[in-house]
């Protein structure tokens, strides 16, 4: 009677032949475009993730020091500078690169291990005016935007992490980018496209 019993618990389950066909049609049917949309509409999902989290830990950082993080527009070496927002704000995020990244970027962008630029002219300031329509982080990947030589990583266009915490996919950048900041974005461009180019 034992190995009556025994042997019901070591009955194994296996699909059959017509059930495996089936399911392999189904999956073979979808096209390679729809796969490849739904695919970057995902990666896009997760990078709004990453960047709400860091907008979230900026809020943070202002509410809890009275002025927003003295960071660098883009470092040189995001990991190890400073100035970096990476490294102001890596012990509220850990140190792993993956919430630092866009998941889309160019594997020469990606080790840089930070793919956001940060509004620098908000840097120290204890308030923003208009909190919800000023932007504090955007993807990288607005560079594509201004270049129209590379296309941008996500189908909606780019990622903004606005002082209020939202994020939002766009596919202009906001206005009140400075000419400075113009400048870098320039020569983040040439980066960008070489990294692309790989």
């Amino acid at each position: 009677m034992k190995a009556k019993n025994s042997m019901k618990k070591m009955v194994v389950k296996y699909f059959t032949l017509t059930e495996l066909l089936a399911v392999t049609a189904i999956v073979t049917s979808i096209p390679a475009g729809a796969y490849l949309k739904v695919k970057q509409k995902g990666l896009e999902v997760e990078c709004m993730n990453n960047m709400r989290q860091v907008g979230q830990a900026i809020v943070a950082f202002q509410l809890e020091s009275g002025e927003y993080p003295k960071a660098a527009f883009f470092p040189e070496k995001p990991k190890t500078d400073k100035n970096s927002i990476r490294v102001i704000l890596g012990d509220a995020l850990g140190s792993g690169d993956k919430v630092w990244i866009c998941p889309a970027m160019p594997d020469a962008m990606k080790e840089k291990g930070l793919t956001w630029v940060y509004n620098d002219t908000i840097a120290g300031k204890a308030t923003i005016k208009d909190p919800d329509k000023t932007w504090i982080l955007i993807e990288f990947t607005c560079v594509s935007n201004i270049s129209k030589k590379t296309p941008s990583a996500h189908p909606g266009g780019f990622n903004i992490v606005y002082a209020d915490g939202h994020v939002e996919t766009m596919k202009v950048l906001p206005e009140d980018i400075t000419k400075n900041q113009q400048a870098m974005l320039d020569e983040l461009i040439k980066m960008h496209q070489l990294a692309c180019a790989h």
